[in-house]
C-alpha cells in the first residue's frame, strides 16, 4: 500500500481458498496443513488456525539455482491425512509438483496445493495437471 499515490486495498485470497475447501467437506480430524518450505511456515501456521487448528507439516528442501529446487525431507505426519499446501506464488510448479510427490510417497491420502498468485510459466501447467488439486487466486484446477 504505501507505493502508491492512489488508495489501494489489500484484497485477501484466504477467505476464498477456506470457501473452497470447506466446499470439499474434508474432516478435521484427516487435515494437515503443509508448508512447501521452511520460509512458508508462519503463513502456513496461521492458516492452519483457520482451519480447526490443523496440524503442520513442513516440506524441507534445498534450491539450487532460479527455478530448481529439491526436495529433500518432510517433518511432520501426513499418512492418511488430506493434505493442504499453501505457497503464496507458484511459478514453474517445480516446488509443489515435488512437494506433493513427497507427500503421496509419505502416505497423503489427498493433496491440494493453494497459492495466492498464480503465475503458471512454462512448464507449471503440465506439472500441475499431473493429478494434484490446485486452489490459486481461487480458482481450481483438477
Amino acid at each position: 500500500m504505501g507505493y502508491f499515490d492512489i488508495p489501494v486495498d489489500h484484497v485477501y485470497c484466504q477467505p476464498v481458498i477456506l470457501d473452497y475447501l470447506a466446499s470439499k467437506s474434508i474432516s478435521s480430524n484427516d487435515l494437515v496443513v503443509v508448508s512447501p518450505d521452511v520460509g512458508g511456515v508462519a503463513r502456513a501456521r496461521v492458516f492452519a488456525k483457520k482451519l480447526s487448528d490443523a496440524p503442520l507439516a513442513i516440506v524441507d528442501k534445498r534450491r539450487h539455482g532460479h527455478n530448481v529446487a529439491e526436495v529433500m525431507n518432510l517433518i511432520g505426519d501426513v499418512k492418511g491425512k488430506v493434505a493442504v499446501m499453501l505457497d503464496d506464488m507458484i511459478d514453474t510448479a517445480g516446488t509443489i509438483s515435488k512437494g506433493a510427490a513427497l507427500l503421496h510417497e509419505e502416505g497423503a491420502r489427498e493433496v491440494y496445493a493453494c497459492c495466492t498468485h498464480g503465475v503458471f510459466s512454462p512448464p507449471a501447467i503440465e506439472r500441475l495437471s499431473s493429478g494434484l488439486d490446485t486452489v490459486c487466486s481461487g480458482y481450481a484446477f483438477n
